[in-house]
C-alpha cells in the first residue's frame, strides 16, 4: 500500500488536482492531508516530516497540491514498478543525472507542455528527483528524514533526500507514469539560501549538483553561477564531471 503525504495551503486546488486523481483509483491507499493554510509550517520539511510519520504504507508518496496524475490504475501501477527496482532511495516523475536535460514524462504549466525528455520505456537513474511528486520506501525514511535544518523553507528538498540516500548506496529514480503538475514552480533568495546549504553539506561528495532546477558546481559560490557566466560555468562543469558521482 502506498500513503500519500501532501501539504496544502489551498482546498479547492487540493480538490481540483490531487484528490479528484486518488478518487478514481483502484488500489488502497492511505491519505495523510496536512493543512498548511494558516501558516503553521516554515518549512517543506518539517510538515513532510511530520507526515510521514503518521504513514503504515510500504512506500511514502510526497506530492504537491496542484498535481493530477492517470489513469484510475496508476497507484498500483507505481508499486508494481517501485517493487521491481533495486536499493530504491527515492523515485520520482522528473529528474536529472547529467548536463542533457530534465528526464520526466509529466506535463507542466497552463497551456500543458512537455518538461522534459525519457528516451526509456523503463525507470531511468538518475542523480537528484523533483520535489512535485516522488515516493520514499518508508523503512529508508523511518532511517533518514527530511533534513530540516538544511531544507528550512519549501525547496530542494528532494533534492538533498536524492544525495543523502545515494551516500548510502542507494539509488535514485525517475519513474515513466503520466503526471501534470499546474504550477512550474518559482526561484527566490529562499530557493538560493537552501541551495548554499545544500552545497555545503554534500559537496564532499559531489562536484556538480544535478537538479531540474539547474546543474550547480559546487567548488564555485552559488553568486558567481548566478551572474550568469554561462560559458565558463559549462566549461568548468564539464572538467569537474570528471568526478562527479
Amino acid at each position: 500500500m502506498i500513503s500519500v503525504v501532501c501539504v496544502y495551503n489551498n482546498k479547492q486546488v487540493l480538490r481540483e488536482y490531487l484528490e479528484s486523481s486518488l478518487d478514481i483509483q483502484t488500489a488502497g491507499f492511505e491519505k495523510i492531508l496536512i493543512d498548511n493554510s494558516q501558516n503553521k509550517y516554515e518549512s517543506a520539511a518539517k510538515a513532510l516530516n511530520e507526515g510521514a510519520a503518521r504513514a503504515t504504507g510500504k512506500y511514502v508518496l510526497f506530492v504537491h497540491q496542484d498535481v493530477r496524475f492517470y489513469p484510475e490504475t496508476w497507484l498500483s501501477d507505481a508499486e508494481k514498478m517501485l517493487d521491481s527496482l533495486r536499493n530504491v532511495g527515492i523515485a520520482g516523475v522528473a529528474g536529472k543525472k547529467d548536463w542533457f536535460g530534465v528526464k520526466t514524462v509529466i506535463t507542466q504549466g497552463d497551456p500543458p507542455h512537455q518538461a522534459g525528455s525519457f528516451p526509456s520505456a523503463e525507470p531511468l537513474m538518475v542523480q537528484t528527483v523533483d520535489e512535485c511528486l516522488f515516493f520514499v520506501p518508508r523503512e529508508v525514511f523511518a532511517a533518514v528524514n527530511f533534513d530540516e535544518r538544511v531544507c528550512d523553507n519549501w525547496h530542494l528538498y528532494a533534492v538533498e533526500y536524492s544525495l543523502s540516500v545515494r551516500e548510502m548506496g542507494l539509488v535514485a529514480y525517475v519513474l515513466p507514469l503520466n503526471v501534470y503538475h499546474k504550477s512550474m514552480g518559482q526561484f527566490s533568495e529562499a530557493y538560493y539560501a537552501v541551495l548554499k546549504k545544500v552545497i555545503g553539506k554534500h559537496k564532499k561528495h559531489y562536484s556538480i549538483i544535478f537538479a531540474t532546477t539547474g546543474n550547480w558546481i559546487t567548488v564555485i559560490p552559488v553568486k558567481i553561477q548566478r551572474a550568469g557566466y554561462s560559458f565558463w560555468r559549462i566549461i568548468l562543469g564539464f572538467v569537474a564531471s570528471g568526478r562527479a558521482r
